[in-house]
């Protein structure tokens, strides 16, 4: 069995696209945060995911789209109270030293335990594990085809 995240915090961040110095702050963060999930006595964390738009058409903003997947919400309390990247992003975004940066947080926890879901590569339909925590089939209970097998994380 694939660990299953039971705690998820979300970082959907806005920046004016012509404020280099704000973009530049942020992936620098970014880069120094990711070094510290490579650490041997990181503990919790499934998965991180960064999705960066640099410019998005006709809205003249960089958006960037952070999702972090942890096995506790106190796994990820632990990690944000202790990390010098995450103390250096607050002190950014609260020192007045991001000019154009706005962003929302959101903390998610499932509301039921989690499946892993695929899709059929012949149908389309989808393919789910029968209980949680499990691979979804090979394949496609309705006309047998084979799954794309997505991984968990």
């Amino acid at each position: 069995r694939q660990k299953l995240p039971r705690y998820c915090v979300c970082n959907v961040g806005q920046i004016n696209s012509n404020a280099l110095p704000d973009m530049q702050q942020t992936m620098n963060t970014l880069i120094d945060v990711w070094h510290e999930f490579q650490q041997p006595d990181m503990k919790g964390l499934i998965s991180n995911l960064v999705a960066v738009f640099p410019d998005i058409e006709d809205q003249h903003a960089a958006k960037e789209i952070n999702l972090s997947f942890w096995e506790s919400s106190k796994d990820a309390h632990n990690w944000y109270v202790r990390s010098p990247g995450h103390k250096n992003a607050l002190f950014q975004h609260t020192s007045g030293q991001l000019k154009t940066f706005g962003n929302l947080l959101a903390s998610l926890e499932p509301s039921a335990p989690l499946r892993h879901r695929d899709r059929c590569r012949r149908c389309s339909r989808p393919v789910q594990s029968q209980e949680p925590g499990s691979l979804a089939p090979a394949n496609c209970g309705v006309c047998g085809g084979p799954a794309y097998r997505h991984p968990v994380f």
